[in-house]
């Protein structure tokens, strides 16, 4: 009887531990959404964040998390830009980030690429070159490769 009340016990604390951490997880993602509806990441960032949709915030919200519980040392630059234009591909040439967006260029995109800039890119050391409608042409990347559909880069 004493070793079944154990069991008992073990299983509730476990099942606590579960619960308080998927709480924590939901408590990072509101002090996130609080920091950024009070600028404390910019106006330019509180601006564009308020003009996504409530799916945008939590998907922008999620990167932002994992981002803030590996300290910053992770960024997570290409699972922001993956969450908001998942048809985007994101590449690195020279240092440089060179972005695919197979839509129109729109101020709506525009704003969803500069709130990802802000919150997922070191701006100190990094670029990104936006191509909309038309991709570049990565060699080695048969994806990208498409005659008379792409700019050479």
């Amino acid at each position: 009887m004493c070793e079944e009340n154990l069991n008992q016990a073990d299983d509730f604390a476990k099942n606590f531990v579960d619960e308080l951490r998927s709480l924590r997880g939901n408590f990072v993602e509101e002090i996130l959404r609080d920091e950024l509806n009070r600028g404390c990441y910019g106006a330019d960032a509180k601006k564009y964040f308020s003009s996504l949709t409530a799916n945008e915030q939590e998907l922008i919200l999620r990167a932002l998390k994992l981002q803030e519980m590996s300290g910053g040392h992770e960024l997570r630059l290409a699972l922001a830009i993956r969450s908001i234009f998942p048809d985007g591909k994101l590449f690195v040439n020279d240092g440089k980030f060179l972005l695919y967006l197979p839509e129109k260029k729109s101020a709506a995109a525009m704003n969803k690429v500069e709130l990802i800039k802000i919150l997922f890119m070191d701006i100190s050391n990094a670029e990104i070159d936006i191509y909309f409608e038309r991709c570049f042409g990565v060699f080695g990347s048969p994806i990208t490769m498409h005659t008379d559909e792409m700019i050479l880069y």
